[in-house]
């Protein structure tokens, strides 16, 4: 659960936590802000790495998300998981353990670990500062340092890459204070996708077998 909490700081976090610093990071951060937003529905597939060179670890899990306003369906089919959340309540299905754990979404660590709360929650907690610009296999993009406030996080940097013609995050990089570094790159992005109040929801007509822990 740690190492998924981790995953949702880092999978689309398009508008991170800023203080009163870097003036051009912050109008690029407001305007992906506005970008994200100003679509009904967001639908990413996403490659997430872990890795840490000195242990000489490495290890890559694709993922799909499907978001619209503060519901989501995340799908991370390698590890066997998929998390459900329609505002309400949180139903995180492990395929191999043949459970679904349901939840209260005001949970605190299911907050920790909505994507679609990453949408606001610059307005606090990290400072931030312009790097550069570049083009990156033909894309041009804008490079982003943001520093956590909170120095016992286990993170000191995230940086991220905003795709200068969608202003949408293409890349973020966790840099970990003890050499584990988190990575997630946006592989497609779509946008408008249509998606009903269904797609939210965890199916158990579908799992007749499968056991439930209901933690409301």
């Amino acid at each position: 659960m740690k190492r998924l909490a981790i995953l949702m700081t880092v999978v689309f976090c398009w508008s991170l936590s800023f203080a009163q610093q870097d003036e051009k990071a912050k109008g690029i951060l407001e305007k992906v802000t506005e970008a994200t937003k100003g679509y009904s529905s967001i639908q990413a597939s996403f490659n997430y790495v872990m890795e840490n060179k000195e242990e000489g670890i490495h290890e890559e899990n694709k993922g799909e998300i499907l978001l619209k306003g503060d519901m989501f369906h995340l799908n991370l089919s390698q590890l066997g998981m998929e998390i459900f959340n329609n505002g309400q309540t949180v139903w995180t299905y492990m395929k191999d353990a043949g459970e679904v754990t349901v939840a209260e979404a005001d949970d605190e660590m299911n907050e920790m670990m909505d994507p679609s709360k990453l949408f606001t929650i610059y307005e606090q907690g990290f400072s931030y500062q312009f790097v550069e610009e570049k083009t990156i296999d033909g894309v041009p993009v804008y490079v982003i340092d943001l520093f956590p406030d909170n120095e016992e996080i286990e993170y000191s940097k995230i940086r991220i890459q905003v795709e200068k013609k969608r202003m949408l995050i293409h890349r973020a990089e966790m840099v970990g204070r003890e050499g584990n570094n988190y990575i997630v790159v946006v592989e497609e992005l779509k946008t408008d996708v249509p998606a009903n109040a269904e797609s939210f929801k965890f199916d158990s007509t579908k799992h007749p077998d499968i056991e439930v822990i209901d933690l409301r």
